[in-house]
């Protein structure tokens, strides 16, 4: 029983040291902070996380959710903001309609990493949700893989 409760305790901690970490303001290194502020100064409501060795904040801005992933030295690694169905491209949406006909289209963002622009989606059928990333001509994509 003994041996039992310890792997418990050994697995719970495993897991809680894999999820993101609160980090609060004063911690964050001033080159991450002045690069978040640099590129969004109207950000508000602002929480940072550790994410590995990177430092994730997420913020609203003009009442839109965004969440920018950054590298210790401040440089932006991806970005993604909530987007309504209306401002997916064409091809995108084409796609969706396509692959996924009998699935309800939730939740939308718009990714931005080394360049390139991907769209991940949330869908929904009866209770189950398919989480998808499409690139901006519509082709499901495994890189970069859906970012919670």
């Amino acid at each position: 029983m003994k041996k039992i409760v310890i792997a418990l305790a050994f697995m719970g901690t495993t897991f809680a040291s894999a999820q993101a970490q609160d980090v609060d303001q004063k911690d964050v290194p001033q080159a991450v902070s002045s690069a978040l502020t640099q590129k969004y100064a109207n950000a508000t409501d602002l929480d940072w996380e550790m994410d590995g060795a990177n430092y994730e904040a997420e913020f609203d801005m003009d009442r839109v959710d965004h969440t920018v992933l950054l590298d210790p030295s401040g440089k932006i690694l991806m970005s993604k903001r909530d987007i309504m169905e209306k401002d997916l491209p064409q091809t995108v949406r084409t796609a969706i309609g396509q692959n996924y006909k009998s699935m309800r289209l939730d939740d939308i963002e718009l990714v931005e990493k080394d360049g390139q622009t991907y769209y991940q989606v949330e869908l929904d059928q009866q209770g189950q949700d398919k989480k998808v990333v499409l690139s901006a001509d519509g082709r499901e994509v495994t890189s970069p893989a859906y970012w919670d």
